[in-house]
């Protein structure tokens, strides 16, 4: 195991390092420099797993039940060595640049980093969300390619890719049409669970791990300010997951607390766009965060 996660990590700087290098080369396009940013800080964060993966392994004796072969070295590292070459000449261009981050999809190092985070996330509850940031790694590269006019080639062959992962998103709200509301608007961004008020949520983010939580602000039983106080007291790091919906504002009670706290909130009703973007946004800052 612990030869596997030294590879890895090995792997996951180096992805850094060509995303950097390439948004420093390709600063005249905006759009992709800062898509290319945003890739090289996943995969910083894709290499510090490991480095924590491979501490709780020098505590424990893990068997692996695979081996990392030299064909298996040798097809990941190909790709990397062309990729790292042309930007070495100057010779990168967009296409191969595009090339290059969709074959890296198809690559088994994928498949090992799901397997070491599946073998430790079961004791320890801080790697669940890397599982979930491999898929949504894939869904923002799908959606970059998706902006991009004439690089469906690219597309097709990520859209080819199984899922491993399938996002989960809680909906707090005592109102059923707001519920049914925003699971038609969001189902294509992932499983939807609902809850009548704070209490029923908070036991559900005990049982299971979302990638983003909508909650109203006036509940009964426990009101949506209850519900964010006690879930970050639960799980620190899950604010920055919380998105409140609600048409109740008071300068003095709900806006002060969402400000002080940083909170991310959309007042009822509100574009669909805009609710489906600030979910989507979520589930991208959770990868770079944890």
């Amino acid at each position: 195991m612990r030869e596997i996660i030294n590879w890895l990590a090995g792997i996951e700087c180096r992805a850094s390092k060509i995303y950097e290098k390439a948004e420093s080369i390709f600063q005249d396009d905006s759009e992709l420099a800062d898509f290319l940013g945003h890739l090289a800080e996943e995969e910083k964060m894709h290499y510090e797993s490991m480095c924590k993966a491979a501490e709780l392994i020098d505590n424990k004796d893990i068997p692996s039940i695979v081996a990392l072969i030299d064909s298996t070295k040798q097809g990941v590292e190909v790709p990397f060595l062309l990729c790292e070459a042309k930007i070495e000449a100057k010779a990168l261009n967009k296409k191969d640049l595009l090339d290059f981050m969709v074959s890296t999809e198809f690559l088994e190092w994928n498949q090992l980093f799901l397997y070491v985070i599946n073998t430790l996330k079961h004791e320890h509850r801080e790697f669940i969300p890397m599982v979930a940031g491999i898929q949504q790694h894939k869904r923002s590269v799908e959606r970059f390619i998706k902006s991009q006019p004439g690089y469906e080639e690219f597309l097709k062959r990520l859209k080819s890719l199984p899922a491993i992962w399938r996002e989960k998103i809680l909906v707090v709200d005592d109102t059923k049409m707001i519920v049914d509301l925003l699971h038609a608007v969001l189902k294509e961004e992932g499983d939807i669970e609902t809850a009548a008020n704070g209490k029923e949520g908070l036991k559900k983010i005990g049982e299971k791990y979302f990638s983003a939580i909508i909650t109203d602000l006036n509940m009964p039983v426990m009101n949506g300010i209850e519900f964010y106080n006690k879930a970050v007291e639960m799980y620190p790091n899950i604010k920055e997951r919380f998105l409140f919906f609600t048409d109740a504002f008071d300068e003095e009670y709900s806006l002060s607390f969402f400000r002080k706290n940083d909170i991310r909130y959309l007042q009822k009703p509100s574009p669909i766009g805009d609710i489906i973007k600030a979910i989507v946004e979520i589930q991208s800052r959770e990868m770079l965060i944890k």
